[in-house]
């Protein structure tokens, strides 16, 4: 087999695997586990903010926002995706 006949051959294969439509449900709930996360985390990161500035007041719910802000974001995406296994159930 000639190498131009090889690329062909390898481009029709690849054209199959990316049919329109064929978003796997799981990729798309990952990413929405990613997206929750980031964003969650975000929101985290300006209650500190705003209390640094003094336009709101955390109380004892500070600790909690604290390390809610520091948490990496896989951390934050497991425990997503186990409340939403649970809540499932």
């Amino acid at each position: 087999m000639t190498t131009s006949k090889q690329h062909s051959a390898g481009a029709e294969h690849t054209d199959q695997a990316r049919l329109p439509g064929s978003f796997p449900a799981e990729l798309a709930q990952c990413l929405g586990d990613w997206y929750f996360a980031w964003c969650w985390r975000r929101k985290m990161r300006r209650l500190l903010r705003l209390e640094g500035i003094g336009q709101v007041r955390l109380g004892s719910a500070h600790e909690r926002v604290s390390a809610g802000a520091q948490m990496p974001l896989r951390l934050i995406v497991t425990r997503q995706a186990e409340w939403r296994r649970k809540s499932s159930r």
